[in-house]
């Protein structure tokens, strides 16, 4: 059996070609459907669909042959078409119905037309032409929600409206005008006024009715309406309503009451502005222009469009012009030139010069009509765009605002498609390669950068980048530049589809860490040495140090003279001091050389008690008690936790002005912190003063402290996410309170 395809190319070479190309160039979606009977059931197969039904449904014509609808639009979707050519096969001829689908290229609301295709009998496929009704169902949702506020509007008048036909039959009343009447309970459709008024008053309504219908012009009568409860004064007025021909349909009368005059006819304006939008229709331009006689025909909405008075067009081409800007002639001429020799449509888009001197923008369509007796008219609209163009006009500003913007990033910022085409490349990009934004734009990166190996490096992660989907970080990355420069650049690649295209390319940015790294290398050699400083303050140094002491102790002892005893006394002291400075000098280094805080759980009890215990035996002439219990609670700290506490006691005795120095440390638990309170009777601290000790070498080197042990516990406790501040204590001295978060 001859495929649908095959089936339709008739008529020999010539009719093949008319019909194909009929097939492919219909402005409407066609589609071939095959079908086979087997066993009372029918298999309905996609063989073909032309260029507009592609376009419409976003499925090629290589991806709708051989499918079923269930393959094709998927169980739910499949069911209802499959069912409908069922139905076409089963009645053997041409059926209709809308239809709305969810299709890869959108939703549709179609127009569908299914006729079988009936070889000896049988029907052996089906021509489906789907015309895309997606505007005018919107037009009609349009139109159906003026209807109802043309309704709502009627309803909620004041003033009674009516319409009669052309023999004086309502045909519509408003509420207003079926209470005036007294029908609000009746079906007032064929209702007559003889129904309804006294004799004369109905004669004097129909004999008004002809004068509209046969003049078509507006009637205005005064009258006495009897209503339901007492008589009114009305004015009434009449006028024609036409149809698209220019024949009188329909009478439209409204009734108001005169008693307060003023009110009511402002009321009565209101009510024909809103009626004139209503019936008024849309506003796109209508116009005709007869080629031989040069005549122009414009309608009322065109006039308004243009901002003519209505009835003062002199309906010529050469009229039209002085309402389009002098700038855009030159394209409208062309657009018409173009239409008259081939027969396309037109299409052009220009600036109208209203007569309020604003400039609106719109966008003409025709169509050439040639008649029998060979005259030729192009007849077409016009849409206003201006609200299209100005969003336009803003659209391209601000893409102008954002490329300025882009180049003014020191960065590199550009985008490649798969390829390695350069989509987008901003000042800093072209700067690299010594090249501007224009020169690198559009060529392939293999062919700007300077090195080759660069080039390959960069494409393998941008193709990953592409085909996976997924935004990509690279730490660090060299480029040579266009002077042979070697850089570091920190870069991020993400994901990015060209807009219009929707095709795969990569968007990236690219930071230059250059200076950066070389300021790391910087500190990392500062670092190291630091480190060698460190391990020659902790062995070298202070081993001769402790020598020295040890000495000085001996020598001290064998002395007999008492000013030797206080020269040697006094170069003991000094010696232990320096041996305290190297070890304050140590913890300050092991602080200054972590890169980070690794904070983990560490046992406080411990911790504070080895200290109290060291401070003890180093300090015999100290007291330091505990106040109840120490919380046998872990916090989050590290191993540098005993510094904070040694340089707290150590400090609360140093600068005890008391013969015994007195200490007392205590504990308390609150929910996620314990509190460390360590008090003692020294002097006290000045409230202006309690925040600086905390600072670095507060304390001064000249005094017999570094000034480091309290600003090394700030930084420290600060490390830990604790806090650590000072108060007075009663009666006298001063309390340093450490509050250090727990682990639960």
């Amino acid at each position: 059996m001859d495929s649908p395809h095959e089936r339709f190319q008739i008529g020999g070479e010539s009719g093949e070609n008319v019909y194909e190309t009929i097939f492919c160039e219909i402005e409407d979606a066609v589609f071939l459907i095959d079908v086979e009977q087997t066993d009372g059931d029918y298999t309905f197969t996609f063989q073909r669909n032309n260029a507009s039904h592609q376009e419409q449904t976003g499925i090629s014509e290589d991806e709708m042959r051989g499918q079923t609808p269930t393959e094709l639009l998927g169980e739910e979707q499949g069911a209802e078409v499959s069912a409908r050519y069922r139905r076409c096969v089963e009645q053997g001829e041409t059926i209709e119905y809308e239809e709305t689908l969810d299709l890869p290229g959108g939703t549709r609301h179609w127009q569908t037309k299914l006729t079988p295709i009936i070889e000896d009998g049988d029907v052996s496929g089906i021509v489906g032409v789907a015309r895309d009704v997606t505007e005018r169902k919107e037009q009609q949702r349009e139109l159906r929600q003026t209807h109802r506020r043309f309704e709502t509007v009627l309803d909620t008048m004041s003033a009674a409206v009516f319409l009669k036909d052309t023999d004086s039959q309502y045909i519509l009343m408003n509420q207003a005008c079926r209470e005036l009447l007294d029908v609000e309970d009746q079906d007032i459709i064929g209702l007559t006024d003889e129904e309804l008024f006294p004799a004369d008053t109905a004669e004097r309504a129909r004999s008004d009715d002809r004068h509209v219908i046969e003049t078509g012009e507006m009637t205005e009568v005064e009258e006495v309406i009897q209503g339901a409860e007492e008589d009114s004064v009305r004015l009434t007025r009449k006028s024609p309503v036409y149809d698209e021909n220019g024949e009188v349909t329909a009478v439209c009368g409204v009734s108001t009451d005169i008693t307060d005059q003023k009110q009511r006819e402002q009321e009565l304006e209101a009510t024909k502005q809103r009626l004139s939008l209503a019936l008024t229709g849309t506003d796109t331009g209508v116009w005709e222009w007869d080629l031989d006689t040069d005549e122009v025909v414009w309608t009322e909405s065109m006039e308004r469009l243009f901002g003519v008075e209505s009835g003062t067009f002199d309906g010529t081409y050469e009229a039209f012009t002085e309402y389009v800007h002098p700038n855009d002639i030159p394209a409208v001429e062309k657009a018409i030139e173009q239409t008259v020799s081939t027969g396309e449509p037109l299409q052009v888009e220009y600036r109208i010069q209203s007569g309020a001197d604003e400039k609106l923008w719109g966008e003409a369509r025709a169509e050439l009509v040639e008649d029998d007796d060979g005259s030729r008219r192009i007849v077409g609209i016009v849409t206003d765009i201006t609200d299209r163009k100005r969003d336009e006009q803003a659209l391209q500003a601000a893409r102008r605002n954002l490329r300025k913007v882009i180049d003014l990033v020191p960065d590199l910022i550009f985008a490649k498609n798969r390829e390695g085409e350069y989509l987008l490349a901003n000042e800093a990009t072209a700067k690299a390669y010594g090249l501007t934004p224009a020169d690198v734009e559009s060529k392939r990166e293999v062919e700007i950068l300077p090195g080759a190996n660069d080039s390959d490096e960069f494409r393998e992660d941008d193709i990953d980048v592409i085909e996976s989907g997924e935004p990509k970080e690279i730490p660090e990355e060299t480029l040579t530049t266009a002077d042979g420069e070697v850089r570091v650049f920190q870069t991020t690649k993400i994901p990015y589809q060209v807009p219009g295209s929707g095709d795969d390319a990569m968007l990236g940015y690219a930071r230059d860490i250059t200076d950066l790294k070389a300021y790391e290398q910087t500190l990392e050699e500062q670092r190291d040495t630091l480190e060698l400083l460190n391990k020659v303050m902790r062995h070298d140094i202070r081993n001769k140090l402790t020598v020295m002491v040890s000495y000085t102790e001996l020598l001290q002892e064998s002395l007999t003279d008492e000013t030797d005893r206080e020269y040697a006394r006094r170069v003991l002291n000094a010696g232990q001091e320096v041996v305290e400075i190297s070890e304050m000098a140590e913890d300050v280094t092991d602080v200054l050389l972590r890169a980070d805080v690794d904070r983990s759980p560490v046992e406080l009890r411990p911790v504070l008690e080895r200290q109290i215990e060291q401070i003890r035996s180093d300090h015999e002439r100290a007291t330091v008690a505990v106040e109840g219990t120490i919380p046998d609670v872990a916090v989050l700290a590290d191993d540098m936790l005993e510094v904070v506490f040694r340089n707290i006691l150590t400090n609360a005795i140093f600068h005890n002005d008391k013969d015994i120095p007195e200490i007392t440390v205590s504990g308390h638990l609150s929910e996620g912190t314990v509190r460390i309170r360590i008090a003692d009777n020294g002097p006290g601290i000045a409230d202006d003063h309690k925040e600086q000790i905390f600072a670095e070498g507060e304390q001064g080197l000249d005094s017999t402290g570094t000034g480091l042990g309290l600003y090394l516990v700030k930084t420290l406790v600060d490390q830990y996410d604790g806090a650590v501040r000072v108060e007075d204590n009663e009666p006298e001295g001063s309390v340093f309170v450490v509050v250090l978060p727990t682990v639960e």
